[in-house]
């Protein structure tokens, strides 16, 4: 097991009454003490061992499983929901309707962030995980036994829209828990690979959830999926709960916590704090995780309703094309996240910035020729290779930008209003975008405006792949 001293061996009684010091005055630690544990992690003191793979193991595990909850609800949603939970709305009212529920699980990511941050920082990693988790899957299972509006009425509804702020809070609160846990246990000249792999486990989730709604499209009609089929990707959750927890159960605590917790160094209110003293890193944060995620869900949740409510083209070329696209992304994050341990985070993150902004006008002009196979290799590119330069270093990137004590806290306030500000409503208003009118171009121009602001955001922002936690 890790344990503070066993990987800590340096930190005296002196450095100690200086961490409790510096943070007293101004919330992170001294120059001293951050100087030692850097040439601690530099010089090898916090090894690959067998119980940090398990960590790194179980902490890819839950995001694997809770990005296949979430995305068979983003796959299922455009193309079931309309008529099971909103019948008596025209097609363009219900697919925003639909996108609405989509968007409420986004809304309560900041709010799980904030929370779960907030304990995350003050009791520890391990548990928020555990907590988190659980409630996720939970969730989703429910929304699987959900009846629809013929058999409860408007009550249908309202409970997805209950059920899906539930399943945004427990999401908000897991992934910069899961980061920061796995960062502050890794090898200095290697935190960027391995808290990637938090991110590389995130397409798993995708491919499990893309390739069984396929699978289940492919072996039964549309009549029957419509109709049951769709509900069984959600009921799986159940089991996938059990294994994840009982995995999570298994894994220790972050050395940098426990060293933080056993110099009495814990902040009260780790919020405030962040509030008070770490607002350019928030807005650095927002900006990094608002690009990516709207370039995401734009590219895959915003295209698969197009394609197949408007363009009328078969589901399964565009869930397989999202598998093929995060198999791809797999191995890229890691690869990517290497190199960015060597050459900085923002470099990679600025030039899939750029790419994203030439590439999407062709990206859309694929989509129209209703080419299944232009269909895919748009999602390929868009996926498996531009989204993986903003997403790959983008885990580090946002947590480095905070000390131990508020690291949680802060990193989620910023991830989540991103991806809420971004990928959330980003499915939505193209939606109206096109709806209006305004055709592609809108669209567009929409996305380009986010890049052109995070690209400026991410210039001015501190590289911290070589800093010291």
């Amino acid at each position: 097991m890790l344990t503070a001293g066993n990987e800590l061996p340096g930190l005296t009684l002196r450095i100690k009454r200086r961490l409790i010091n510096k943070i007293k005055t101004r919330g992170t630690m001294s120059n001293s003490a951050e100087t030692m544990l850097g040439a601690q992690a530099r010089a090898g003191s916090v090894p690959v061992t067998p119980a940090f793979r398990k960590l790194v193991v179980a902490s890819s595990l839950g995001s694997v499983i809770e990005h296949y909850d979430f995305f068979i609800y983003a796959f299922t949603a455009p193309i079931v929901f309309g008529h099971v939970f909103f019948p008596k709305m025209d097609s363009l009212a219900g697919m925003l309707a639909v996108y609405g529920t989509f968007a409420v699980g986004f809304v309560a990511r900041p709010l799980g962030g904030m929370v779960f941050g907030h304990y995350g920082d003050r009791l520890g990693r391990k548990a928020m995980l555990t907590i988190t988790f659980a409630l996720m899957g939970i969730v989703s299972f429910m929304i699987g036994c959900l009846p629809g509006y013929d058999s409860i009425g408007p009550a249908a509804p309202a409970a997805l829209v209950i059920l899906r702020f539930v399943q945004g809070f427990a999401f908000g609160g897991e992934y910069m828990n899961a980061v920061s846990l796995t960062l502050e246990n890794a090898p200095h000249a290697r935190r960027g690979f391995f808290a990637s792999l938090i991110n590389a486990s995130g397409p798993i989730g995708v491919i499990l959830a893309s390739g069984f709604i396929a699978l289940l499209g492919f072996a039964f009609s549309a009549q029957d999926f419509a109709q049951w089929v769709w509900r069984v990707p959600f009921l799986v959750s159940l089991v996938l709960v059990v294994l994840g927890t009982y995995i999570r159960l298994q894994v220790d605590e972050s050395i940098l916590f426990k060293a933080m917790q056993k110099a009495a160094a814990r902040p009260k209110m780790p919020l405030l704090d962040v509030v008070r003293s770490w607002k350019k890193s928030v807005l650095f944060g927002c900006l990094v995780n608002m690009v990516h995620s709207t370039f995401q869900y734009m590219s895959t949740v915003f295209v698969l309703g197009y394609a197949v409510k408007t363009l009328g083209m078969p589901q399964y070329s565009v869930t397989f094309g999202t598998m093929t696209a995060n198999v791809l992304e797999m191995f890229m994050v890691p690869l990517i996240a290497s190199y960015s341990d060597r050459f900085g985070r923002r470099a990679f993150i600025m030039a899939g910035i750029l790419l994203a902004v030439a590439w999407y006008p062709i990206y859309f002009q694929l989509v129209a020729t209703k080419d299944p196979t232009l269909l895919i290799l748009g999602l390929v590119v868009s996926v498996g290779i531009i989204h993986a330069l903003m997403f790959a270093p983008e885990a580090a990137f946002t947590a480095e930008l905070f000390p131990t004590q508020v690291r949680v806290s802060g990193s989620s306030l910023g991830k989540q209003l991103g991806i809420v500000l971004g990928g959330g409503t980003a499915p939505l208003v193209g939606t109206a975008l096109m709806g209006a009118g305004g055709g592609f171009s809108l669209v567009i121009l929409y996305f380009e405006a986010i890049a052109a602001c995070a690209f400026v955001g991410i210039l001015l922002a501190p590289e911290s792949a070589r800093h010291s936690l």
